[in-house]
């Protein structure tokens, strides 16, 4: 019985080898193998293999049958027939039973995007989801503990100067009156954050907290009373001209002007 009867599926005519044919080919193109896998995207190693009909380097039926039709495609061979002899071959001319799985498989059309060797996530794509993930976590942590980060770095890199515009306050003639010189000017230049109780005149007292760097001025027709609540909070001066913050009384740092003129020294 001659070869041709006991493996009607081995053509006789074909001496070489599935591998070997497509060595040939891509030698005969003056291709290398890193040629033929950045073309295919099928990695040398694969490519190697299936030259050489290594079939313990090859992966799945599926994915191998995949890469051995690109690869003959890409030498412009017959992809489907050498895939089919490929396996003949290995399998000793036999045709393995296929499962109804792997029939329906084989007939889902291959293309390079899919047989190809799986893509990798560049370290770019990697550092961008990273400093994304870092960003949404950072904005929550500051929406959770209700923080801006921004008048922060603000404070930080551009700290207030000291301002000449009085602040304004509803309850203070200084900055309600339209600025009408009175008999009375007291200006206050903050070097920390202070309270002051401050009375002008008969009107009632109010209480106002500055913070560093502002400036205010009060004016009263004939009497002020300031009362300050930290030591050396203010640099001050009465119409124009600098006075010493007052000294402390039990605890208390009173201002009342006008000022009084020292008690006269008895004669002898």
């Amino acid at each position: 019985m001659s070869t041709e009867e006991t493996s009607p599926l081995l053509p006789a005519k074909e001496s070489l080898s599935v591998g070997e044919q497509l060595r040939q080919t891509r030698q005969a193109k003056l291709l290398s193998l890193e040629d033929a896998a950045a073309a295919t995207r099928i990695s040398r190693t694969n490519l190697e293999a299936i030259e050489d009909m290594d079939f313990g380097r090859l992966p799945a039926d599926s994915f191998t049958r995949g890469q051995i039709t690109l690869y003959a495609a890409f030498l412009e061979m017959d992809g489907s027939s050498l895939a089919a002899r490929f396996f003949l071959e290995r399998d000793g001319g036999k045709r393995p039973q296929l499962t109804p799985l792997q029939q329906s498989l084989r007939r889902q059309h291959l293309t390079p995007k899919k047989m190809a060797e799986p893509a990798h996530v560049s370290s770019a794509t990697i550092a961008s989801l990273l400093f994304l993930l870092i960003v949404c976590s950072f904005t929550a942590f500051c929406l959770y503990f209700s923080w801006n980060p921004f008048a922060f770095l603000t404070d930080k890199l551009f700290p207030a100067a000291a301002s000449t515009t009085p602040l304004f306050h509803p309850a203070d003639p200084a900055t309600s009156n339209g600025g009408q010189r009175n008999n009375v000017q007291v200006q206050a230049f903050f070097k920390q954050d202070c309270r002051v109780l401050v009375t002008l005149d008969q009107k009632p007292a109010f209480e106002h907290t500055y913070p560093k760097g502002a400036s205010v001025l009060w004016e009263a027709d004939k009497r002020m009373s300031l009362e300050f609540f930290q030591s050396g909070g203010a640099d001050l001066q009465l119409n124009g001209a600098p006075i010493s913050f007052p000294a402390s009384s039990g605890g208390r740092y009173l201002l009342h002007l006008p000022l009084s003129p020292p008690p006269s020294t008895p004669a002898q």
